[in-house]
């Protein structure tokens, strides 16, 4: 088989050139000058005798020719990348760095004893921690941002397993009396509601189950973080509605809403394929919060 001198650094500059959209943004996020990152593309260009870059006035673009050439420099790019910690993994431990995704509930509640134990068993691993929306992150993990998330979405490109399900639970403070929590989806809808803003899953799920239900559903708050949902609620704002486990000691009350029949997915999402061994060694940690 007859090898192609084709350079990963021209390579990797093509790539820069596809995403930032303009030679001199490129060489500035390759740590190179225009006239060398301009060098390289000639020079790739000569060698396979095509036009892989047109300039305009308004910056750079590839060409069909280009976006070949870069489909398969990503994936020439991304093995060749694992090579140096695939060695060094036959002398012992795993090395290298993950970068893990996830969203703010599973952030404060799940994964914390999860990463501390991980990173005492594999201490040559480098974890860096991203807290996003679940489509952000799914976003994030497809422009290679990310090397796995913990979230609520799924896509057609991504490896998607699924880890556990949060039921939806009433939040309230805990001097409320009993006969003042609500029960049922009808009760719920008479109150004052703190809950997700409109795009999280949460409130999809809520939106959804309401209008089943033939029900008006209009939080008085919509927000998108859940500690700020609970102190809302710990001021007597109103009730909440989060996933099961948000609730921790004595904070809040909690109880569930008889014909509130939905629950949160979590799932997790990773690329199916091209993963670095630090990667692989973080999934199969991640697997241990499965549920049945």
């Amino acid at each position: 088989m007859t090898v192609p001198d084709l350079s990963p650094h021209a390579l990797a500059s093509l790539l820069a050139i596809a995403e930032h959209g303009s030679l001199s943004a490129a060489a500035r996020s390759r740590g190179l000058t225009q006239p060398s990152i301009t060098r390289q593309i000639q020079d790739l260009e000569r060698q396979l005798k095509a036009v892989l870059v047109e300039r305009t006035p308004q910056g750079a673009h590839l060409t069909p020719a280009g976006e070949i050439l870069a489909e398969g420099a990503r994936e020439v790019l991304s093995n060749l990348a694992l090579l140096p910690e695939r060695v060094r993994s036959l002398h012992g431990e795993v090395s290298g760095k993950v970068r893990l995704g996830t969203v703010d509930s599973i952030g404060i509640y799940v994964l914390p004893p999860l990463l501390s134990r991980f990173i005492q068993a594999n201490p040559r691993i480098e974890v860096e921690v991203v807290c996003q929306s679940s489509p952000q992150l799914m976003a994030m993990i497809l422009a290679d941002e990310l090397d796995v998330a913990v979230c609520t979405t799924e896509h057609p490109r991504l490896s998607s397993e699924r880890l556990f399900q949060n039921p939806l639970m009433i939040a309230f403070p805990t001097n409320l009396p009993a006969k003042d929590v609500p029960t049922s989806m009808a009760e719920l809808a008479r109150r004052r509601i703190v809950t997700f803003a409109k795009g999280l899953t949460v409130r999809t799920l809520l939106d959804q189950a309401f209008a089943k239900a033939g029900l008006p559903f209009a939080p008085v708050m919509e927000l998108a973080n859940v500690e700020v949902i609970k102190a809302m609620v710990r001021s007597g704002l109103g009730l909440g509605i989060i996933p099961d486990g948000c609730i921790q000691g004595f904070e809040l009350g909690s109880a569930p809403i008889r014909d509130l029949k939905v629950a949160r997915t979590i799932r997790l999402l990773s690329r199916p394929q091209h993963h670095s061994l630090a990667t692989d060694k973080m999934i199969e940690w991640l697997r241990k919060l499965r549920v049945p």
